[in-house]
């Protein structure tokens, strides 16, 4: 006789109570953790961009100036809608408060999580589905990246704010539109990559004016015109490959540049980084392995899009490829800086996550055999994903912070390629009240 899986029970525990008290104790978990490790002690990016751009908006002499601070870029990025945050929470604290800053950056990760609700709420299965996302995603896999808090605003909410440009592009009306709008010139001066969520809602608007045919024309037509705006605005004065680091030091600090290596030797790097990078949240221990995780994802990925083109709301698949482009951005980005092997336990990881998370509620929701009791297969097997990077990581996080606290007491702020000018940027946002550091030797006793 064939195996017939039977629905799940109408009852509301199991559906509902259950996996939504889960669901508050991941994310209280992670919080507390968080609120308990982070430290008012700025690290490498924090110092370089942050302390530095407060201090040159508190010491401008006019408006322009300090106009100019904000839109200065940052390496290879504009990240003005990150420093409107941070000076907004420096004003309301009366100084610059790297535990606070930590804190909020990562609130875009529930955040994101009330996004992915958003596109499953109609489901009778959906505290199940969430619960399952946010295993994935609220955890210690991206640990390197939780606790700097300038990165994990670049990273988080890039991710964040293109999210909420798909989810407020689906059923676009006018008012929809201009918000949609609005989300993406936040990504996009959050993190370079960021940009590419233009792309992505072109492609939700052409789907909704060409496949569905329930929308004008004009919205993909006034959206490609303000994606150009965008981008004359984001290149005004920008300097292509300009670093804090000096290029002398580049190779010093990354034994694996390869910057000026031939184009026979780049493009296997490329490769193998894109689909390590893809594959990197569910193998960390093996950059081969990790390249077929990667393909594996990205074939899964292709295939559920195509099924899902006739679909009204394709919203999870959206959001997979705009992961997806991310990485593809990223890999141009990093690849000759750093080998395969170097990303799998790094603040990059998170890129992955986003991918995968998006990916297994599409899954989820999309195959009939998860409206039965085997999605609680997929409950036990995120459980184990959550777990084993709790376990594994956190005596990594652990070691990372007592190095930052070693070096914070000896009177030392790291910034890769540049402690002189570190300690000169400290030295002046201390004199001038912008940054009051904890006691020494911290943890304060």
């Amino acid at each position: 006789m064939p195996f017939s899986p039977k629905p799940l029970s109408e009852s509301p525990l199991w559906l509902r109570w259950v996996p939504l008290i889960a669901l508050c104790a991941v994310i209280a978990h992670y919080f507390w953790f968080l609120n308990s490790h982070a430290a008012n002690i700025p690290y490498q990016d924090d110092i370089s961009d942050f302390v530095k751009f407060v201090t040159l908006v508190e010491k401008a002499e006019n408006g322009w100036v300090a106009l100019e601070a904000w839109f200065r870029q940052y390496n290879d990025h504009r990240v003005g809608a990150t420093r409107l945050i941070v000076y907004a929470a420096y004003q309301l604290e009366g100084e610059m408060n790297f535990h606070t800053l930590t804190v909020v950056a990562n609130l875009a990760l529930p955040l994101i999580l009330f996004l992915f609700y958003l596109g499953i709420r109609d489901m009778e299965q959906r505290w199940v589905y969430l619960l399952v996302a946010a295993l994935l995603l609220v955890n210690l896999k991206h640990y390197t990246l939780a606790f700097m808090s300038q990165a994990a605003f670049a990273y988080y909410f890039v991710f964040l704010y293109a999210f909420a440009c798909v989810y407020t592009l689906h059923e676009v009306n006018k008012v929809k539109f201009v918000v949609a709008a609005v989300f993406c010139f936040l990504s996009s001066f959050t993190l370079a990559s960021g940009q590419m969520v233009w792309l992505i809602g072109l492609a939700s608007l052409l789907h909704q004016s060409l496949l569905s045919g329930r929308r004008s024309l004009w919205y993909p037509l006034v959206w490609a015109l303000l994606a150009i705006v965008m981008l004359v605005v984001w290149y005004w004065g920008f300097t292509p490959g300009k670093f804090e680091i000096p290029a002398e030091k580049i190779r010093a600090v990354l034994p694996d540049y390869l910057g000026d290596a031939p184009l026979s030797e780049t493009l296997p790097r490329y490769a193998a980084f894109f689909l390590a990078f893809t594959g990197s949240a569910l193998i960390n221990f093996s950059a081969l392995l990790a390249e077929i995780g990667g393909a594996a994802m990205l074939v899964l990925l292709v295939y559920l899009s195509l099924r899902s083109l006739r679909d009204d709301d394709i919203r999870l698949v959206l959001c997979c490829w705009f992961a997806v482009a991310t990485l593809a951005a990223a890999t141009v980005g990093r690849a000759l800086i750093i080998a395969p092997d170097n990303i799998l336990h790094a603040r990059y990881n998170l890129f992955s996550v986003m991918l995968l998370c998006p990916l297994a509620l599409l899954t989820l929701t999309r195959f009939a055999i998860f409206r039965t009791y085997a999605v609680y297969i997929a409950v036990v097997l995120a459980l184990s994903y959550s777990v084993s990077a709790w376990h594994q990581l956190e005596p990594r996080l652990d070691s990372n912070l007592n190095a930052r606290y070693s070096l914070f007491n000896k009177g030392r702020y790291p910034v890769a390629g540049m402690p002189a000018k570190a300690k000169v940027i400290m030295d002046e946002a201390i004199s001038e009240g912008i940054y009051n550091p904890p006691c020494r030797p911290f943890p304060c006793q």
